[in-house]
């Protein structure tokens, strides 16, 4: 007679994971994927027209401190190529340099900046036509700018108008920075909307 071998049975669980647990920890993570997709696309904009925002005032505040060093005009003005002011926008790129917008033999460039993000930076029609904008040695600007001076950072193309950033530049000079929901309440005269 033979003898049956009895195998023991095992007291512990067996190791890995079944198909249907597998199917599960896959569903959760496609619907957490799926919330969070775009809180992030949200935030990667929101971050881009913020660095924009900072580049461009952190070239006003240059030119402003550098009227008083060179104690003369400088400007702030639209600039693809980095040598002459245009009447684009500003997402192609500016420049600091000294004198006034027109290019003059004796003007030197203090800064040139090209974007890195896709935004549209849209001046206001005075700014436009002045070419760009023109501090004095006391900070203030030249020009005829009695509501001083807007130019909107947004996102191209502009899905969601609350990431909106405005620049505000008062007569005298002062930089400001405002969402556009404290942007609208502002009246005309304080660098609100048009």
């Amino acid at each position: 007679m033979t003898k049956m071998r009895i195998y023991p049975r095992s007291s512990g669980r067996s190791n890995g994971f079944t198909l249907i647990e597998l199917m599960v920890v896959i569903a959760l993570i496609a619907i957490i994927t799926t919330m969070a997709v775009p809180s992030w696309q949200r935030m990667i904009v929101s971050n881009r027209i913020r660095a924009s925002v900072n580049d461009l005032t952190l070239s006003i505040q240059f030119a402003r401190s550098e009227t008083l060093r060179q104690n003369g005009p400088v400007t702030v003005c639209p600039s693809s190529d980095g040598v002459n002011c245009t009447a684009s926008g500003y997402e192609a790129g500016w420049m600091v340099k000294t004198g006034l917008p027109a290019v003059a033999a004796t003007d030197r460039i203090l800064q040139d900046t090209l974007p890195k993000q896709r935004l549209t930076m849209v001046a206001d029609a005075t700014t436009v036509a002045a070419g760009g904008l023109t501090f004095l040695p006391n900070g203030a600007l030249i020009g005829t700018f009695p509501q001083g001076v807007r130019i909107a950072v947004k996102d191209d193309p502009a899905t969601d108008t609350t990431l909106e950033r405005y620049i505000c530049i008062a007569r005298t000079g002062r930089v400001r920075v405002l969402t556009r929901d404290l942007y609208v309440v502002l009246l005309p005269g304080e660098c609100g909307p048009p």
